[in-house]
C-alpha cells in the first residue's frame, strides 16, 4: 500500500497546494509513483494548477471523487491537499487513514499560533506521532525561521529541517502550471532544492 502524505492547514496563505504540488513532483522525479489528491472541491487549488497546461505535472493529479481505491493500491506514496480549514471532523478521519500529517506554517506570530492550535488537537487525537510542521514563505534572510522551529522543537513537536524559502519562483510556476524547477528564475533551482530536500526528508 501506498504512504498517505496529508497537507493541511488552520489558516490560508501558508502554500498548502504549493507544498503539496512540488512535493508530488519531486517524489515523481525520483521514479516514485505519486498521486496528488485534492480534496479542496470549493478552490482545487492543486487541480486548477495541473490543468493550466495540456500535459499537466507529470503526474496525476484527481479529486477526491475520481479516487479508485484499486488503482491506488500499486503507487508507491498519495500525498492529499485537503480542503482548507477543514471541519473537525475531517481532521479526525485525516488523522486516522494519513501515515504522515504536514502542516505548512508560516513564521509570523498568527501564523505559528494557528498552527499550535492545529498541532494541540493532533495531540488530543493521538495523532502527534505522525505530524511534521514543514515552515514555509520563509525570508531568505534573517533568524526568525530558525527561531519557529526551535521553540517548536522545545515544546515537543517535531519540524522539518529543510524550510520552503519565499520565491518568486512558486507564483511562476502556479501561473504557468509548471514546478518551480520549470520556470525562468534566478532563484528557481534553489527554490527546487527546497523542495528536493524536503521529499528526501518525507519519504
Amino acid at each position: 500500500m501506498p504512504k498517505v502524505i496529508a497537507i493541511t492547514s488552520e489558516k490560508g496563505g501558508v502554500g498548502k497546494s504549493t507544498l503539496a504540488v512540488h512535493l508530488s513532483g519531486a517524489l515523481a522525479e525520483r521514479g516514485l509513483a505519486v498521486t496528488l489528491i485534492d480534496e479542496d472541491g470549493r478552490v482545487g487549488s492543486s487541480l486548477r494548477w495541473a490543468r493550466r497546461r495540456e500535459e499537466g505535472l507529470g503526474f496525476p493529479v484527481v479529486e477526491a471523487e475520481e479516487v479508485k481505491p484499486k488503482k491506488l493500491a500499486d503507487l508507491d506514496a498519495v500525498v492529499i491537499d485537503t480542503e482548507g480549514r477543514p471541519r473537525r471532523k475531517d481532521l479526525r478521519e485525516l488523522a486516522e487513514r494519513a501515515d504522515l500529517i504536514l502542516i505548512p506554517s508560516g513564521v509570523t506570530a498568527l501564523e505559528l499560533e494557528s498552527t499550535r492550535e492545529l498541532l494541540d488537537f493532533f495531540e488530543d487525537e493521538d495523532a502527534a506521532r505522525r505530524v511534521r510542521v514543514v515552515l514555509t514563505r520563509v525570508p531568505p534572510t534573517g533568524q526568525a525561521a530558525d527561531a519557529a522551529r526551535d521553540d517548536l522543537r522545545e515544546d515537543g513537536w517535531t519540524v522539518c529541517n529543510t524550510m520552503l524559502r519565499t520565491y518568486a519562483a512558486y507564483q511562476k510556476a502556479a501561473e504557468l502550471g509548471v514546478l518551480c524547477r520549470d520556470v525562468r528564475d534566478p532563484r528557481a533551482a534553489q527554490a527546487w532544492d527546497d523542495v528536493r530536500r524536503l521529499a528526501r526528508e518525507v519519504l
